[in-house]
């Protein structure tokens, strides 16, 4: 009976500390590791800390570590909430219940579990998720819960190379506090503290210490541990996320010179045997620097007459100044010559000025001979170290002066007839011509015969010269030449100009000059008047008082029928035909010469009678006829 008695007492004792454990492991649960929610962040790899240092344990020896026990109503441990235990401090072993109160205590055990688990599903939405066996498993989908429960996260290298910013990409970070420049040596010690000895089923507090014993403060300390093989987690202050690992991991954030942080993991031993685990930490150094962000500018100023002559020289006079907060760093000048000016050392050229400092500047000059006519465009180009360039453009008009010469007159002329041609320069360029002279050369079928505006003609070469002191841009000078033809043929008339910087412009031209074929010829008889039966001698002379000599020149005498022709004579043959005598054609009477024709006749009958000659060449277009009359009487 007695022992009856003390078994009953005994499970009363045991169901009513299952209770008190089951009300307060629902009040600590919401300082248990969250399952879900936690942020995932990346930290910077652990530092060598050195060799840990032993921390004095706090001086509130009232704190304690309670003792864990199992309830009969609910399977979770309590998490003491004191802020950690000394050297001296211990978990209290709990108290061994007789080998025939075990089964009791077992059964009791299973009973709680299976009334937790009711619990469990029973809570409300958004209240703490219930311990499970890995209080610390994260979601696949993980999410911000609030800047108390934010965590790091350290990805593998692979990962972190995966990630680097794109180049070019601009910064947003400021300067730090002037407390940052200079060597930065953070200093941290670690140490961690466990029970000397804990009992299976009893909670443990294992606590970790972080301490800086350095100069500056150490930011974004991390703190990480894993769960010993052989206990399981009950909770942890502060609260811990879990790392990519599955380590319990801390944010501590900043401590500064000569400050600590320390953590606190409860467990609850499941079996027996030596337990434990290693702690790491992890942070960050930070050092600042500033500098003076200067920035130069280049600035080209070109100076140069905006017209040049052709031939002349150009001087162009560049200044390349610094209008910017900083040195300019290798300053060279580019000049990329345009055509129509030259320089003995190319089209492309380079200065190197060197550094210009920031309100400086360098003057030069630059020499370039114009070379050929027209409007151009110079670029000069200033470029430095850090991309710096300045472009400068400006534009030229090389001006020069040109010559264009014409002659008007005839083309074709008959010899002996004077001819009179007008000669023009003109100048079309962008500049006046100085000295300009014209010159007129004659072919020798032509002969000079004058010139107005001072022309004077030098035999020795036919040539006939003007000069013009000057001839301005878009003027026109004309002057006059008298010629006279005197040699049949096809005949040229060069014409030249010429002015200063090499100008020069020759033109050619043509002239025909033909004779002109006059043929003029007379009829006489010899005797006149003659009586009937007499005969008379008509002459008949040809000349050709023309330039051009006359061709297949015809003569045909025409007598009346009161008179008959006898005998003909000339330079060519002819033919008695009845009243009619035709002499055959004469190929060429040369100008000037002539021929005569001689015809006898005799008169048959009185009377005035009156014979036709007529004339014919390939030059004329018909035939002309004279008549020459003769007195023929009779005695009776």
């Amino acid at each position: 009976m007695k022992r009856l008695i003390l078994r009953i007492a005994a499970l009363g004792t045991v169901v009513m500390l299952g209770l008190i454990a089951i009300a307060q492991a629902q009040r600590g649960a919401k300082d248990l590791l969250p399952v879900a929610n936690e942020p995932v962040r990346a930290s910077a790899p652990p530092l060598n800390v050195g060799a840990p240092k032993p921390i004095a344990a706090p001086a509130d020896s009232g704190s304690r570590l309670q003792t864990g026990i199992r309830s009969v109503l609910g399977g979770n441990p309590l998490r003491s909430k004191s802020r950690g235990a000394g050297p001296s401090d211990r978990i209290t072993p709990a108290k061994v219940l007789p080998a025939d109160h075990q089964v009791v205590v077992e059964e009791a055990d299973r009973y709680a579990d299976r009334h937790a688990d009711q619990q469990r599903r029973s809570l409300p939405t958004g209240e703490p998720a219930p311990f499970r066996l890995d209080p610390l498993a994260a979601p696949a989908t993980i999410s911000r819960s609030g800047p108390a429960e934010e965590s790091n996260f350290n990805p593998p290298a692979d990962a972190v190379a995966s990630i680097q910013p794109p180049l070019g990409t601009e910064g947003t970070a400021q300067p730090g506090s002037k407390r940052l420049e200079g060597p930065q040596s953070p200093q941290l010690t670690v140490q961690k503290f466990a029970p000397e000895k804990v009992q299976v089923g009893k909670p443990a507090v294992f606590r970790v210490v972080v301490r800086n014993t350095g100069t500056v403060a150490a930011t974004g300390v991390e703190v990480r541990d894993q769960i010993p093989k052989g206990a399981r987690l009950i909770g942890t202050t502060p609260r811990a996320s879990r790392s990519a690992g599955g380590e319990l991991a801390w944010s501590l954030g900043t401590i500064e010179p000569g400050g600590e942080s320390c953590v606190e993991v409860r467990l609850m031993p499941v079996a027996e045997g030596e337990i434990g685990s290693v702690a790491t930490v992890r942070f960050h150094a930070e050092a600042s620097a500033r500098c003076i962000v200067t920035k130069p500018e280049l600035v080209l100023r070109t100076s140069a007459p905006d017209k040049v002559l052709i031939g002349e020289q150009l001087t162009l006079t560049i200044e390349v100044s610094n209008s910017g907060s900083g040195t300019a760093a290798g300053v060279v000048l580019e000049e990329h010559i345009p055509t129509g000016l030259k320089h003995p050392a190319g089209s492309d050229l380079e200065y190197e000025v060197g550094d210009l400092p920031a309100g400086e500047s360098r003057k030069l000059e630059l020499t370039l001979t114009a070379s050929r006519p027209g409007p151009l465009t110079n670029l000069l180009i200033a470029r430095g170290d850090g991309n710096l360039r300045a472009e400068e453009q400006f534009d030229i008009q090389v001006i020069a002066p040109e010559l264009d010469i014409a002659l008007k007159g005839p083309k074709r002329r008959y010899l002996d007839r004077e001819a009179t041609y007008r000669l023009s320069v003109h100048n079309p360029g962008t500049a006046a011509a100085e000295h300009v002279e014209l010159v007129a050369y004659l072919p020798s079928g032509l002969k000079f015969v004058g010139a107005n505006n001072a022309g004077h003609y030098e035999e020795a070469d036919r040539a006939v010269h003007w000069k013009l002191e000057e001839l301005p841009t878009g003027e026109t000078g004309t002057v006059e030449l008298v010629t006279m033809p005197i040699e049949a043929g096809q005949q040229k008339i060069r014409l030249r100009g010429t002015a200063e910087r090499g100008l020069a412009v020759e033109k050619e031209q043509p002239v025909l000059i033909e004779g002109i074929a006059a043929i003029m010829f007379t009829v006489a008889d010899v005797t006149d008047p003659i009586g009937v039966g007499v005969e008379t001698t008509y002459e008949i002379r040809v000349l050709n008082q023309g330039s051009k000599a006359a061709g297949n020149v015809r003569l045909a005498v025409l007598f009346p029928a009161e008179m008959r022709p006898v005998a003909a004579e000339g330079p060519t043959s002819n033919t008695l035909d009845g009243n009619r005598v035709l002499f055959e054609g004469l190929s060429r009477l040369a100008p000037k010469a002539d021929v005569t024709y001689r015809v006898r006749a005799r008169g048959l009958q009185p009377g005035d009678l009156r014979i036709r000659v007529q004339l014919l060449t390939d030059e004329m277009h018909g035939p002309v006829t004279k008549e020459e009359s003769t007195r023929v009487y009779s005695d009776e």
